[in-house]
């Protein structure tokens, strides 16, 4: 589990600057037990319900006699068990990337490639530097031969004519190459800006503490998974300037999790995937920031004065004042409380207040309600660039989409192109139609927002930012696996997706097993198991 320390409390000893060299030597041993003590602990309450049935699983197997217990003895029974057996692994999984024998069940063995998705890493690889090569090559080539060649565009002129299209087409033409060129260009640039932080770190970071190199396996296991990493890695010992994860790991994450796969289906046509019909309603609650703008209200309400309260907290409070009020009959249920969002609680809030109620003014600050139609007016404003945004989308990938069918059919039949230009754009335009929608990166997307996002399916900035530091972990402890290869590692980051992230946290028990044996006997019973697979199993055993 990812705990947030208090910054303001001591992790064993803090070491002053001011303190003999002695006592400094004395603090830092202190220090560095009480940072074993802590560790030891963390591991201790990671043990997750997993490994106590690999506890379980492993006294069966020692066991002579045969295991009978089938779970369920009736199938009703079984359904109403159905997802008792789902668990989310409190720490993710981080502490379960272990390379020898532990406490834990080691979770490495869910993220090693087999050699299709081994293959698969290298197609990505290659994917990743000729998408981008391809298109700056094609979008040069097409650009000197439209506006720095001789008679370059009148030949455009007759290209255009002979597709029978207006004379803005030319303009559509020229624009479309201009764009994929800076949109290469600069999506290569952002990649070698993270590559250029990731290294700026490595350069910055100070020599491990022998001390702190002689932690024992356990303590090392979980001291950067579990507390502020940071420490560890910056040499930090103060409150100030603590980070959970180095952020060399984090920008490492966005790096092969989101700069490498926009490299391998970069194109100007990835702009009909933002306005997709079918994923408007989700990206509209990512883009949204209501629920935030509406916290800043309520905290200004009731002066919270720099301190911090759950959204849950405000709620409840918003509920409080209404319902206790002697003026108001209105009453709450528990199910419609636990629905409000912030936005929900300061639109009640406003309503309660139209309606003729005052606040205490000692102990609330009604003059923010008054400030509230300049979160309406930002929202109102936030809809207008969303929906344009989307027309603005959708408008340039089919005027690109159009172009490129355009521009192939000019080249196929062109006698002057060379071959060799002809396939390059033909199989560029080909990627590009696959990457259009990037199944791999839409499918990790969902698996995020479903274990970050929580109930209100949207991840809000804290709830960003707790992933980041998620990812950041997993880089760090996929590299610091000694008994994986690091060929194993790139084809493990090349191809990371939404099966491993689920794997990782999500945990079954032997509930499962034991329903799946029940259905299974209903399904067979009942005739509704596949027939194919019973003449394929009838094909095996007889």
């Amino acid at each position: 589990m990812l705990s947030l320390a208090d910054p303001n409390a001591d992790d064993g000893v803090r070491i002053s600057e001011t303190t003999s060299p002695a006592g400094r030597q004395f603090s830092e041993s202190a220090a560095l037990e009480g940072r074993r003590d802590n560790f030891r602990h963390a591991a201790l309450r990671s043990i997750s319900d997993m490994d106590v049935e690999r506890q379980l699983r492993l006294r069966r197997i020692q066991s002579s006699n045969f295991n009978e217990d089938s779970g369920p003895k009736h199938e009703k029974a079984a359904i109403h068990q159905l997802l008792t057996h789902v668990k989310f692994d409190p720490d993710g999984g981080i502490l379960n990337l272990v390379d020898g024998t532990s406490a834990q069940v080691s979770k490495v063995i869910f993220l090693k490639k087999n050699m299709l998705e081994k293959g698969l890493a290298a197609l990505a690889a290659f994917r990743t530097v000729a998408n981008p090569v391809a298109m700056i090559y094609v979008s040069c080539h097409m650009l000197q031969k439209q506006l720095f060649s001789e008679n370059g565009r009148a030949k455009l002129r007759d290209e255009i004519a002979r597709l029978r299209l207006g004379k803005i087409a030319e303009h559509i033409f020229i624009g479309a190459n201009l764009s994929e060129l800076f949109l290469a260009v600069g999506c290569i640039l952002l990649t070698l800006y993270h590559v250029c932080v990731i290294f700026s770190y490595i350069a910055k970071q100070e020599p491990v503490n022998e001390a702190v190199a002689q932690t024992d396996a356990e303590a090392d296991q979980s001291m950067r998974t579990v507390l502020v990493a940071g420490r560890e890695e910056t040499g930090a010992v103060d409150g100030e300037g603590e980070e959970i994860v180095n952020p060399k790991y984090m920008h490492e994450a966005t790096f092969w999790i989101t700069d490498l796969p926009r490299l391998q289906n970069l194109s100007t046509l990835r702009l009909l995937a933002f306005a997709h019909p079918n994923l408007l309603v989700k990206r509209q609650k990512h883009f949204s920031t209501g629920d935030e703008l509406a916290r800043a209200v309520l905290e200004g309400v009731f002066r919270c004065n720099g301190k911090y309260f759950s959204d849950d907290q405000l709620s409840d409070e918003v509920a409080k004042v209404i319902s206790q009020n002697g003026k108001t009959d209105n009453k709450f249920s528990a199910e419609e409380l636990l629905r409000w969002r912030p936005s929900d609680a300061l639109r009640e809030l406003r309503a309660w207040r139209e309606a003729g109620n005052q606040l205490d003014t000692e102990r609330y600050n009604p003059e923010m309600l008054d400030k509230a139609w300049r979160m309406d007016l930002l929202l109102f404003g936030e809809l207008l660039c969303f929906c344009s945004l989307t027309c603005i989308c959708f408008t340039l990938g089919t005027v690109e989409f159009f172009h490129k069918i355009c521009r192939l059919t000019l080249l196929l039949t062109d006698e002057e192109t060379p071959l060799r230009t002809c396939m390059t754009f033909f199989l560029l335009f080909l990627n590009q139609t696959l990457g259009m929608m990037h199944i791999n990166s839409l499918l990790q997307w969902r698996v995020e927002t479903f274990i970050f996002g929580g109930t209100d399916a949207a991840i809000s900035g804290e709830e960003n930012y707790m992933l980041q530091v998620y990812l950041g972990l997993l880089m760090e402890r996929i590299w610091a696996l000694e008994r994986v290869s690091t060929c194993e590692k790139l084809a493990i980051m090349l191809q990371l997706d939404d099966d491993d992230l689920q794997q990782l946290v999500v945990e079954e028990s032997e509930v499962k097993a034991q329903v799946s044996a029940s259905i299974r006997h209903f399904m067979d019973k009942r005739g509704h198991s596949s027939k194919l697979l019973g003449m394929l199993q009838n094909l095996v055993t007889r």
